[in-house]
């Protein structure tokens, strides 16, 4: 499998990186789950449309092909981003934004905020590593010596979307990994990864068997704060990643920060 949400009490295996029902995000949603505003937010860019999940239909919340900024009450108010045709989205809440590409429901393209390194396996896994930092340079430096991960590509600059100076690394499982938990299906190759104070009910982030994430993390300051941004393309395995990232590279290619953010 190739992700999993871990609560406090108990592992659970699950094919999409989502809550059960939407965090905040509601269920269901109105295709194309978006209100048109009222003049395009960058000249000669299409008219812009705000991702607004909680109006949708569906489940996930289908969405049109264009350009598209979060709205109010989500991970990060004023980014926008071009979505190709046949994309959808299960969640957007202040903890992420996820979006899921056709034809492949068990992979996603996660945004996420201020990620925190977890134990990866054994008794205790899932909780916070206090000596792991928090920054960018932080988190890869652990990734890239955690026994339990795998690095299938290694750090490399790379800059996202408009100008976000990142760095991107692939991650899978190891072969020697000892999960410890038979609450992974494929257990006992296993790895939990971060958590986040964006998200609820203590759940985690983490890799099981063949899966494979792609990890762009980057610094952003937020009306003077700084906050790790962390997009993340996960996928059962390698060559369902290498789908992935050819279907989302437009989604890469588009991303915009909101006015006042900047790429530190």
């Amino acid at each position: 499998m190739s992700r999993q949400r871990v609560t406090s009490s108990l592992a659970v295996i699950v094919l999409v990186l989502v809550l059960t029902g939407c965090q905040g995000g509601g269920a269901g949603s109105a295709s194309p789950a978006a209100s048109r505003s009222g003049s395009p937010t960058h000249t000669g860019r299409p008219a812009v449309r705000t991702l607004d999940i909680a109006s949708c239909t569906t489940d996930p919340c289908q969405l049109t092909a264009g350009v598209y900024q979060l709205g109010p009450g989500t991970l990060l108010p004023g980014l926008d981003l071009t979505v190709p045709s046949g994309w959808s989205s299960p969640e957007d809440s202040p903890g992420e934004l996820t979006l899921v590409p056709p034809g492949q429901p068990d992979s996603t393209l996660n945004f996420w905020l201020d990620m925190i390194a977890i134990k990866s396996s054994d008794p205790g896994h899932g909780q916070v590593l206090a000596n792991v930092g928090r920054t960018p340079g932080d988190l890869v430096a652990w990734l890239t010596h955690d026994p339990d991960f795998l690095i299938v590509s290694e750090p490399a600059p790379t800059t996202l979307g408009q100008g976000i100076t990142t760095t991107a690394l692939v991650v899978g499982v190891s072969r020697s990994a000892n999960y410890g938990d038979p609450g992974c299906p494929a257990n006992p190759r296993c790895a939990d990864m971060f958590t986040s104070s964006h998200w609820r009910f203590n759940d985690t982030y983490g890799l099981g068997g063949d899966g494979e994430v792609r990890l762009y993390l980057g610094t952003i300051q937020i009306r003077g704060n700084t906050h790790t941004f962390v997009v993340a393309l996960d996928a059962s395995d390698h060559a369902d990643l290498l789908r992935l990232e050819k279907a989302g590279q437009p989604i890469l290619d588009s991303v915009r920060l909101p006015p006042g953010t900047v790429s530190a």
